[in-house]
This record gives structure tokens, C-alpha cells and sequence, in this order.
């Protein structure tokens, strides 16, 4: 029996449910999303189109899945409006149109009188398939993250019914939950990026540690254990001009949802995490998370055995690392 669960806090009933956890969920998730933002800098012009890309690609998705196969198809079946892919990401439409043709002209995206769609040519099969096998890798990560740093029990069904599609659909929808569902009121999604970097690397010493993972799986974890990084360090990592990242936290300073250290260093204090707006943004979107790890162990993926699910490989931790 491990430590935590020998401290009584739990029964075999509450081990179903987030609440036991929800702080390590939220830290678990966390991390999730600002490496798949490290991706979508990485494959396309900034994240606001890997934001994009992933809401065409959530519709799309069924267009490219063979079995349990991805498989570039002959015609794109499915489409979005452009003033659903405005609605979903909260930009105006003739912003959004602008940004689509953009990608069209990358080749990532098609038009059609239908809607938007993922374009279906060879130069763009590489990139579907690079994004829709890492969006899977790093969700499955997360599964395996939660079952070895969460006490929780799973109903995990014998047979197995899923296959990559499912998972990635529950994947890419966690994504795009902190975009079209809880965002951070009266921040910039550059802001938003910037806290949620900042709050991962301030308790990464305690998101992996097996024992003060489960200490503080429900709790904040104390400001002693927190630790901060450089502005600069931060702002090259993400992509972000470290102007308009030293101009993003001088708003979040104001807001009161983020500490300054010393002249170069941040970092995200237990006072910083105590705002209705923050809990807003970070529990909700957490126990939706949950639940869709749920569903996948109702249909067979056990969470204790999600290394075997990788398609690739496990992916490695967002960066930077704490210093």
C-alpha cells in the first residue's frame, strides 16, 4: 500500500471520484496543454493557428481514421464554418477568415462551400498525422501520469472498444477546452499561456514526486515548494516576443495572479491561485478531463497498463524545466 493511501484519507468509494485528486489533475493537465502548445509553435505560424487547426481537425478527424489507423483520406467529408471556428476559439469572424485563408496558403486548411476542412494532399499528410499522433501520445501520457500519481479506481471494461480515433477525439476536445469553454476573464490568450506555463514549472517538483504528488493531490501545494523561473527564458520557449511577454505579466502582476521573484524571475504563489476566476479556469475543465479518461476505462484502456498505448512513444515534458 503506498503512502498516502495508508493514511486513511480514502475509501474504495471516493477513489472514484476527482475530488480526491483535483489539484494533481489540474497540475497533470496543465502540462498537457503547454507542451501541446510547444508543438503547435513548432509545426505551425504561432499557436493561435495550432488552436485553429485543432478545431478543424476535431471535425475532421473521422475524415482521416481507418479502423485503428490513421490514413490520409481521398475527399474531406467534413467541414466547419468559418463563424463556428470563430465562435469556438472567441475571435471575430473576419479575423478568423483572415487567419484561415493563411492556412490555406500553407496548404493545411481547404474551402469549400461547405466549410473549412483539413486538407487532403500528400504535402499535408505529414503534418495531420505528426499532429494527431502527438495530440495522442501526449493525452495518453497524461492517462499514465494520472494512474501512477492518483489513487483512483477505474471501472476498466475486459473487452477492449476503443481505438486511436477515440482517444484522440477526447483528447483534442481537452485541448480546446481551455479555449472555447474556460478562458481567463480579461486576459489575452498569450496571458492565459504565460500563467499556465509559470503555475506548471512553480510545482513540477511536486507533480512528479510520488509522495508529495498524493500529499497535495487536493491541495495547494505551500509557496516553499514553488519555485520561479527567468521572463526571458520563458518568453523564447513559448515563442512569445519577450516584449509582449513582459507586457502580458505586468497585466497578470496587476490582476494579482502572478508574483515577481526578484528582477528576472516569476512564478505563481498560493495567494496568486486563490481567485474565483482561477478556480473557474482550472477545476472545471479538470473534471471533464477525468471524465473522459473514465469513459476510455469503460471502453477497456486501463490506465495502469497506458504505456502499451502509445503509438510513437511517450512523449517528453513540456519545457522549460525549473530552474
Amino acid at each position: 500500500m503506498d503512502a498516502f493511501a495508508s493514511m486513511g484519507h480514502m475509501t474504495a468509494v471516493s477513489r472514484r471520484s476527482p475530488d480526491i485528486c483535483l489539484r494533481q489533475l489540474i497540475r497533470l493537465r496543465t502540462e498537457m496543454e503547454v507542451a501541446s502548445v510547444q508543438m503547435a509553435t513548432e509545426i505551425f505560424p504561432d499557436f493561435y493557428h495550432g488552436i485553429e487547426y485543432g478545431v478543424v481537425a476535431r471535425v475532421c478527424l473521422p475524415d482521416w481514421i481507418r479502423g485503428d489507423v490513421l490514413e490520409r483520406p481521398e475527399v474531406a467529408e467534413r467541414s466547419i464554418s468559418i463563424r463556428k471556428i470563430a465562435l469556438s476559439t472567441g475571435r471575430a469572424p473576419e479575423t478568423t477568415r483572415r487567419r484561415v485563408n493563411r492556412m490555406c496558403g500553407l496548404g493545411m486548411f481547404a474551402v469549400s462551400p461547405r466549410g473549412v476542412s483539413l486538407a487532403v494532399t500528400p504535402e499535408n499528410e505529414a503534418l495531420a498525422l505528426r499532429y494527431f499522433l502527438e495530440v495522442h501520445d501526449r493525452f495518453v501520457r497524461l492517462i499514465e501520469d494520472v494512474s501512477v500519481t492518483c489513487d483512483l479506481e477505474w471501472n476498466v471494461t475486459a473487452r477492449r472498444s476503443f481505438g486511436i480515433g477515440d482517444v484522440l477525439e477526447r483528447a483534442i476536445d481537452s485541448l480546446l477546452l481551455s479555449v472555447d469553454t474556460y478562458r481567463m476573464t480579461g486576459n489575452t490568450g498569450l496571458a492565459h499561456l504565460l500563467w499556465g506555463a509559470l503555475t506548471m514549472i512553480a510545482v513540477r517538483g511536486v507533480t512528479y514526486d510520488p509522495v508529495l504528488s498524493r500529499l497535495y493531490a487536493d491541495a495547494i501545494p505551500p509557496d516553499e515548494l514553488r519555485v520561479g523561473i527567468s521572463l526571458r527564458r520563458l518568453a523564447a520557449t513559448l515563442s512569445i516576443p519577450y516584449a509582449t511577454a513582459w507586457r502580458q505579466m505586468q497585466a497578470l502582476e496587476a490582476g494579482g495572479l502572478v508574483t515577481r521573484i526578484d528582477a528576472e524571475r516569476w512564478t505563481v504563489l498560493t495567494r496568486n491561485l486563490l481567485q474565483e476566476s482561477v478556480r473557474h479556469v482550472s477545476a472545471a475543465p479538470s473534471v471533464l478531463v477525468f471524465n473522459k479518461i473514465r469513459e476510455l476505462a469503460m471502453m477497456g484502456l486501463d490506465p495502469a497498463h497506458a504505456a502499451a498505448y502509445y503509438r510513437v512513444g511517450r512523449p517528453p515534458l513540456a519545457q522549460p524545466d525549473p530552474v
